[in-house]
């Protein structure tokens, strides 16, 4: 669950539910490419669902998984990670993963991850070798992608959220339920941990740079105004800090281009820093452009070949939300439509 819920649950207790209509038809092929939201639902209320988006033919289907499959996906769909045109989505209070063929939208099946499985993030080595991070059980979970198998527990730091891998080792922030400020190194020979890095305070996304480093996204302590986040660099090779850029504002996920521009969500909205000067622009769009209601952005990801950054808008976090579209520059183009709580955006392309 993303950590801005639980404030938003209370202020969503005192608002009436809106619906707005949908805007789902079949899609008349087999989807090839396209954007994929995973949309949290709201929490303990098993409405998480998955929206299709096709920008060169702005069709919108906001209820992709449950229109072929007529069910619902589970409680607070968290991630989904995209492996041989399956989609691997996280449904954390589900306790387990499910698969999906991203061309049809069939369920493919599940992975049960047990009691307090609860995964956050997904990694997938290879046709054999999948791994999850488990928020409650403050682990690592490897699973068998083709056979939907678990394979092993490996633990980690206390409720870890983001993995990425480099190096044959994978890194997992420790979050700590915003107390954490560690990440701990998994080397896959041995599935066992052989470092623990300290970083950050509540460091929550990990990613790959541009260079080839681990890139670590620390949002600070949510309950001070004043707490310092920032994103921390660490050399796979040495398992060294490498470099930090410390920031106010909380910052949270982001979205790392080619030519080395990071687009970054924070209390503001959405900054903007250029990592080859560190150049930082920390209200690069304005959090009330983004969504008029709270002046919050709930998820951000960049399409590098159209050149567009796409932002998940809650409104007010009981009713339907969007996604809008930005050009390079911060320009507002478009927006469509999602259900509730869009957490997570991902490219397609087959």
């Amino acid at each position: 669950m993303k950590f801005k819920i639980l404030f938003t649950l209370l202020i969503a207790s005192f608002i009436f539910y809106s619906c707005s209509k949908e805007n789902s038809t079949e899609p008349t092929n087999p989807v090839t490419k396209g954007v994929f939201v995973i949309n949290e639902g709201l929490y303990m209320q098993n409405n998480s669902e998955i929206t299709f988006y096709d920008p060169s033919t702005e069709q919108t289907i906001t209820n992709f998984y449950s229109q072929k499959n007529q069910r619902i996906i589970g409680d607070n769909a968290n991630s989904m990670y995209i492996f041989e045109n399956k989609g691997y989505v996280a449904v954390d209070g589900s306790n387990k993963i499910e698969v999906i063929d991203l061309q049809t939208g069939q369920s493919l099946g599940i992975i049960n991850l047990g009691q307090n499985g609860s995964p956050r993030e997904i990694f997938i080595l290879n046709s054999s070798r999948g791994f999850v991070t488990s928020f409650n059980k403050h682990s690592v979970i490897e699973f068998n992608p083709s056979t939907l198998s678990i394979v092993r527990e490996i633990p980690v730091g206390k409720y870890p959220e983001g993995i990425a891998y480099a190096n044959f080792k994978l890194f997992v922030a420790n979050s700590d339920l915003g107390n954490g400020n560690s990440i701990s190194v998994i080397d896959l020979n041995s599935n066992s941990v052989i470092r623990t890095i300290q970083v950050g305070r509540n460091p929550r996304f990990v990613s790959l740079s541009n260079d080839g480093r681990i890139l670590i996204g620390c949002s600070g302590d949510f309950f001070s105004a004043t707490s310092l986040g920032g994103y921390y660099f660490v050399d796979p090779n040495t398992l060294t800090k490498t470099d930090s850029i410390i920031l106010s504002h909380h910052p949270q996920d982001f979205a790392l281009t080619k030519d080395n521009l990071l687009y970054y969500i924070n209390d503001k909205g959405i900054g903007r820093i250029n990592l080859n000067n560190k150049n930082t622009d920390t209200v690069f769009i304005s959090g009330m452009t983004i969504n008029d209601m709270y002046g919050i952005a709930y998820s951000i990801a960049y399409d590098e070949i159209n050149q567009r950054l796409y932002v998940g808008n809650p409104k007010n976090f009981v009713q339907n939300g969007e996604v809008k579209i930005f050009d390079k520059n911060g320009n507002y183009l478009k927006k469509f439509e999602t259900k509730i709580n869009p957490g997570a955006i991902y490219f397609y392309r087959n």
